[in-house]
């Protein structure tokens, strides 16, 4: 069975073993412009104005805002976000905050978060979706 990105951290963390967040923008830092991320995964404690985009994770602590779009494979909100998200995997928690449009595969929302914008789920292109005969 596939853990969440939030629980793959939390259990890291308690583990005291953070091997996998490789990048991380600590409460108190600023930082102005477009972020690439690779694989692993980007913690931002901080406030981020750009754009976030790469094929790994991005958690946003709970002090985090973020005021671009992001586009990863798996967000993990606790934070603040002012943009669009798009990713396969998007979790919502409690106290969360998004202000934009969210495009997702699967979507995780905690009773307690903020979301301003539209959904949009199971986004294909039209050539990748395939219709099959019911017998």
């Amino acid at each position: 069975m596939l853990k969440s990105l939030s629980e793959k951290i939390i259990n890291k963390n308690q583990n005291k073993n953070s091997e996998e967040i490789r990048s991380y923008i600590c409460a108190g830092c600023v930082f102005e412009g477009n972020i690439v991320i690779s694989d692993g995964i980007t913690r931002i404690d901080g406030e981020v104005y750009g754009n976030i985009k790469g094929e790994g994770g991005l958690l946003i602590g709970e002090k985090g805002w973020i005021k671009g779009d992001i586009e990863v494979k798996k967000v993990v909100v606790f934070g603040k976000v002012e943009g669009n998200i798009t990713a396969e995997e998007v979790e919502v928690h409690s106290g969360s905050v998004i202000k934009g449009n969210v495009r997702t595969k699967v979507l995780y929302v905690e009773k307690g978060a903020q979301i301003n914008g539209l959904f949009e789920m199971n986004p294909y292109e039209k050539d990748q979706i395939s219709m099959s005969k019911i017998s």
